[in-house]
């Protein structure tokens, strides 16, 4: 017959076991809360966070104003490509773009397309900043003509708050090659912001004493700590068309996708970019 106490040690721990799994029921019933549409999570059957589904319908955001281009060109990019420049602008004071698409092609003289790029970017509240898009592949045949370019599916957000990353870029200066074909182009990074950044983007515009665009190309830099710099230098390997006079250059960290932001420094919430 088995052991009188055994059964016994075998009832309190049984009784143990079941008050512990009470318990953890219990704390996990008043922690856990269910999904709301105040909760500031996109969850039960909403379209956005805390709207649509069940919830009150999502507003709809739209802007005032279109991204409009204001400066669009191209350059040689050696070995029979082409390389494009435009300048867009959003002139809406607290609505940005999360995200639109483009398509840049480039024409002859006939209106041909000799070659088209598609693909997407973002553009900040009261923001004018520069897209450069590389590698139109054009015969030795054929001359480029004019560059045509078309915004669309536009993703609007709303910002209450907005404040532009402080990136600057110093000590500019642009050499020729030692066999004086080509150059390269040479400055220094600096985060300035609060927030570490997981890539920042530097395009770097090359032009002459007319302001006329010679050359582009564009970098990425990875890694980049508040109050770090970071040098760069990009090359050009083939003959420009003028002699540069001045150096044009532009920083930008995308502050919509928030993975992009480096969290070690910084508590896990809401960021003032983005309320």
């Amino acid at each position: 017959m088995r052991d009188p106490r055994i059964k016994k040690r075998i009832l309190i721990i049984t009784a143990y076991v079941a008050i512990f799994l009470t318990a953890v029921f219990l704390v996990y019933g008043v922690v856990s809360k269910d999904p709301t549409c105040s909760d500031g999570n996109q969850n039960q059957n909403e379209k956005g966070v805390d709207c649509g589904g069940t919830c009150s319908p999502c507003r709809d955001i739209s802007a005032s104003q279109d991204i409009s281009v204001v400066e669009s060109d191209f350059v040689f990019g050696g070995n029979d490509t082409y390389d494009a420049l435009v300048r867009i602008s959003n002139s809406n004071s607290s609505v940005g773009a999360s995200s639109f698409s483009y398509k840049a092609s480039l024409k002859d003289a006939s209106g041909a397309v000799l070659d088209e790029k598609t693909g997407k970017g973002f553009v900040m509240p009261a923001e004018s900043k520069y897209l450069i898009i590389l590698g139109f592949s054009v015969s030795g045949n054929d001359n480029p003509s004019s560059l045509d370019f078309v915004v669309s599916e536009v993703k609007w957000e709303e910002f209450t708050k907005y404040q532009k990353p402080q990136l600057g870029v110093y000590s500019k200066r642009f050499s020729l090659l030692s066999d004086i074909v080509g150059g390269e182009a040479y400055g220094v990074l600096r985060n300035e912001s609060g927030f570490d950044f997981a890539s920042i983007k530097v395009n770097v515009i090359l032009r002459d004493s007319a302001n006329k665009p010679l050359a582009l190309n564009t970098t990425v830099i990875n890694t980049v700590k508040s109050g770090e710099e970071r040098d760069f230098k990009l090359i050009w390997p083939y003959q420009l068309p003028g002699e540069v006079k001045n150096i044009e250059t532009e920083a930008e960290a995308d502050t919509y996708n928030t993975q992009n932001f480096i969290k070690t420094y910084v508590p896990d919430r809401s960021f003032q970019f983005q309320q």
